[in-house]
């Protein structure tokens, strides 16, 4: 049984840029099904990027969010205390948050319209500071752009997510936020000063926050207008059902690590049968992350099968496993790095669909392995990936 979903007008004219695949005019994009892939087609439409149309998933209240988005995290080192693994072989220093005001810069006039980031990241500044310019010179408008950033653990006491949504605003340089997503189910003691608190011993210092209470407080910013959308990441299935049982409100997104290593195709149809839409981080296998290859050996990039796909369609590794994200009907938010050649490509993935067979085999991929485990957190009350 084979999904057709309609995306019209699509401007693939991209002579501009450096080698990627070029094409032109309309086109029907095939959705395949199979018993794993779980799909959002009747939420698909579109919204306009200057020279071409970025395909949008309608959430459940009604808002648009760009399939594609740019992910702004900067593999800095500041995240190894999450993961407690110490630092792996780095290819190079991570982004600095002064450097991605150049880069979301570039990104909007790539086309770009859906921005990630966090407070964890360190960068929402930046990037606000990147946004006002191109507002002002008017290459965009504030109604064109979708921004995205979540909620920390030390403002998980419902008493400081208004806080939290605030520091963020006055980063942003907005009056209201997109989407605002509560970063993970874990809790920090409350600190203003540290995004990780610690302990005399020097241990993280975790609180014992129901993540209930910091949704239903989340559930106020919506009311409130600081947000259109509100949303979750890095949950598990039971947290997420208890956020349906004892919230009033069902979250518009779920943003959760997602690639053909780590499929969690469970998840992904619990999430389809309630009408969460789903954003996928570290699509390509996070290969930059602070701890790479010291965990895995293996870079999803380089998969033997990922590149037979990618010269069959002559493609990049990166823009067929983006595609891949994009015909199961999830968002999506690579990082392309400092590279503009990549920044561009990532975004330059709709002259071309994936044939049933490419997406068994890259669904075929998956070994459950996870990349973002949160071990800093190992015996937290909440931990998402050891309460399964």
């Amino acid at each position: 049984m084979v999904f057709m979903a309609n995306v019209d007008n699509v401007d693939n004219n991209d002579d501009d840029h450096d080698g990627v695949g070029n094409g032109n005019g309309s086109m029907k994009t095939q959705l395949p099904t199979d018993i794993n892939m779980l799909l959002h087609v009747s939420t698909l439409c579109s919204v306009r990027n200057i020279s071409r149309e970025i395909p949008a998933i309608t959430m459940n209240n009604g808002c648009k969010m760009p399939i594609i988005g740019l992910g702004t995290w900067g593999a800095t080192d500041d995240f190894v205390e999450i993961e407690n693994l110490g630092l792996g072989e780095r290819k190079e220093k991570g982004i600095e948050p002064n450097e991605m005001v150049e880069i979301t810069k570039k990104a909007i006039d790539c086309g770009y319209r859906h921005f990630d980031t966090a407070l964890m990241h360190g960068n929402e500044k930046q990037i606000g500071d990147a946004i006002q310019q191109k507002i002002k010179d008017d290459t965009v408008t504030r109604d064109e752009l979708f921004i995205c950033t979540k909620l920390w653990h030390t403002y998980a006491d419902p008493d400081r997510v208004i806080l939290g949504c605030e520091r963020s605003l006055k980063n942003l340089g907005l009056d209201y936020i997109d989407l605002y997503l509560i970063h993970s189910p874990l809790a920090a003691q409350a600190n203003d000063d540290s995004l990780y608190p610690t302990t005399k011993d020097g241990k993280p210092a975790y609180a014992d926050v129901d993540y209930v209470c910091t949704w239903r407080a989340m559930e106020d910013l919506l009311k409130e207008g600081l947000c259109k959308s509100i949303g979750i990441s890095n949950f598990n299935l039971k947290q997420i059902d208890r956020i349906l049982e004892y919230g009033t409100i069902v979250p518009q997104n779920l943003q959760i690590e997602h690639h053909p290593y780590l499929t969690q195709t469970a998840l992904l149809g619990y999430c389809r049968a309630h009408n969460i839409a789903v954003t996928a981080y570290a699509p390509l296998g996070s290969p930059n992350r602070p701890w790479a290859f010291k965990d895995t050996p293996k870079a999803l990039l380089n998969d033997r099968k990922v590149l037979a796909i990618a010269k069959k369609h002559d493609k990049s590794p990166a823009q067929i496993l983006i595609r891949y994200q994009i015909e199961k009907g999830l968002a999506t938010i690579p990082n392309a790095g400092r590279s503009e050649t990549f920044l561009c490509e990532n975004i330059n993935v709709f002259d071309f669909c994936l044939r049933p067979e490419d997406m068994v085999a890259l669904h075929g991929l998956n070994a459950n392995r996870r990349y973002f485990k949160f071990t800093g957190a190992t015996g937290h009350s909440h931990h998402p990936f050891e309460t399964t």
